[in-house]
C-alpha cells in the first residue's frame, strides 16, 4: 500500500539512572491520503513522543520513516524543519499563541516564516476566521479571546499552510466536552475541506471514535483497536 507517511519499527529508549526505559518498541504504522487516526494510551506512555519521532522533531533509536515514497530517516534538522513547514500543521493541548499579535495575525504566521509573498494569505485567513465563527474577533489579542476562541485560532494556524498532515496532541484536552465537540467538528470539516490527514493524541474516547482508525499505544507497543 502507497502511505503517505509511513512509520516503521521505530524504537525509542530514555536513558535512566541504572537502566534505560524503552518508550517505542517497534513501533509501526502508515497513514494514508486523507485518513484519520487516534492513538490513545496511558498517560506517559509515549503518544507524544511518536508524535514528536514522526514529525521529524525528535530522533529514533532506530527504525525508518517515509514520506510519499521518500525515505526521510536520515534527514538533517534543517531538512525536516522545511518539511514541517511546508507539509505538517500542529494543534496543540495549550493554543501557544503570541499575546502581542492579534488574531488574525496569529493566524498568519507560519506564512509568513514559509516567506510566502504578502498577501497572498490574508484572504484564506479571513475564510479559516468565518469559516471558525470568529471574523468578528479579527483584531482581539489572545488575553481578550476566550480559552474556546484561543484553540479555534490555534486551529486556524494550522491550516494556514494547507499542511498534508495535522498532527494533533490532546487538542481538546482544557475544553469541557461542549467546547471540545464542538471544535472536533470544525477541525475535521476543515481537514475534509483542505483534504489533510490527521493523527490525533487522545485520552477521549468520543474524539477517538471520530476517527477512521484507532491505535492504543501502551507499555511500548503500537496496537490497532479499530
Amino acid at each position: 500500500m502507497n502511505y503517505l507517511l509511513e512509520a516503521r519499527n521505530i524504537i525509542k529508549t530514555f536513558d535512566r539512572k541504572d537502566d534505560q526505559l524503552t518508550v517505542l518498541n517497534n513501533c509501526s504504522l502508515g497513514l494514508e491520503s486523507g485518513e484519520s487516526i487516534s492513538i490513545t494510551g496511558p498517560s506517559g506512555s509515549g503518544k507524544s513522543t511518536l508524535l514528536n519521532v514522526i514529525s521529524g522533531l525528535d530522533n529514533s533509536d532506530s527504525g525508518e520513516l517515509i514520506y510519499n515514497g521518500t525515505d526521510i530517516t536520515s534527514w538533517t534538522l534543517d531538512q525536516f524543519a522545511i518539511w514541517r513547514r511546508e507539509n505538517i500543521g500542529f494543534v496543540f493541548q495549550f493554543h501557544f499563541l503570541l499575546p502581542d499579535f492579534t488574531a488574525y495575525e496569529n493566524i498568519l504566521i507560519p506564512s509568513r516564516i514559509a516567506n510566502k509573498p504578502a498577501g497572498s494569505d490574508e484572504k484564506f485567513a479571513m475564510e479559516l476566521l468565518d469559516h471558525l465563527g470568529l471574523a468578528d474577533r479579527k483584531n482581539h489579542l489572545p488575553g481578550e479571546l476566550s480559552g474556546g476562541e484561543q484553540q479555534r485560532i490555534a486551529i486556524a494556524r494550522a491550516f494556514i499552510n494547507k499542511p498534508a498532515i495535522l498532527l494533533a496532541d490532546e487538542p481538546f484536552g482544557n475544553l469541557d466536552s461542549e467546547r471540545g465537540e464542538q471544535l472536533t467538528d470544525m477541525l475535521f470539516n476543515l481537514a475534509n475541506m483542505n483534504h489533510s490527514s490527521i493523527i490525533i493524541v487522545t485520552h477521549d474516547k468520543m474524539l477517538a471514535a471520530r476517527t477512521d482508525r484507532s491505535l492504543e499505544l501502551d507499555a511500548g507497543n503500537l496496537t490497532s483497536i479499530i
